[in-house]
């Protein structure tokens, strides 16, 4: 192998791995939203970072503490919450940034609400000293149902606390 293909080589093994660990943040997101572990869902925002969720939730955090408080505000009243992420599209536009759509399902149970949807994620991330982070979130609902629906709840395990 010579010179050029080695470096040809190199720049796509980079390729791929920065593609996975993109899809592998969004894993990490759902992950730790699920298991309620806040401790893994701060290191996954760099420090500006941005997390917004459009109509008709409408909510928006600017920098890690904001983003911490409204994930406890958002899972305080449910006693049941599951994200699903789907299928994604990541398109680098820079060397040290990236962008990204995925395809959610979440299902959600208050003591009194309900909450079923079909969303997709908008990303930009950022390189940095500890590898690709959220740069910015923005949570755009294509489906909303706030109906009832029958089945039992389980509780998850919390890996840690949440912020108080």
């Amino acid at each position: 192998m010579d010179q050029s293909e080695f470096h040809n080589l190199s720049k796509r093994l980079r390729a791929l791995e920065d593609e996975l660990s993109i899809r592998n943040l969004a894993t990490r997101f759902t992950d730790a939203v699920n298991e309620r572990d806040f401790d893994a869902f701060r290191q996954l925002w760099v420090d500006d970072a941005v997390w917004e969720i459009g109509p008709s939730l409408t909510v928006k955090a600017e920098g890690v503490e904001a983003i911490m408080e409204m994930l406890a505000r958002l899972l305080k009243p449910k006693i049941m919450f599951i994200q699903l992420t789907h299928s994604g599209v990541v398109t680098f536009t820079g060397e040290d940034s990236a962008t990204a759509r995925f395809t959610e399902r979440e299902r959600g149970k208050g003591l009194h609400d309900y909450y079923e949807n079909l969303a997709v994620y908008r990303d930009e991330f950022a390189r940095g000293p500890n590898g690709w982070r959220f740069k910015r979130r923005y949570y755009q609902y294509r489906y909303l149902d706030t109906s009832a629906f029958p089945g039992d709840v389980y509780a998850p395990g919390f890996s840690s606390k949440p912020p108080t």
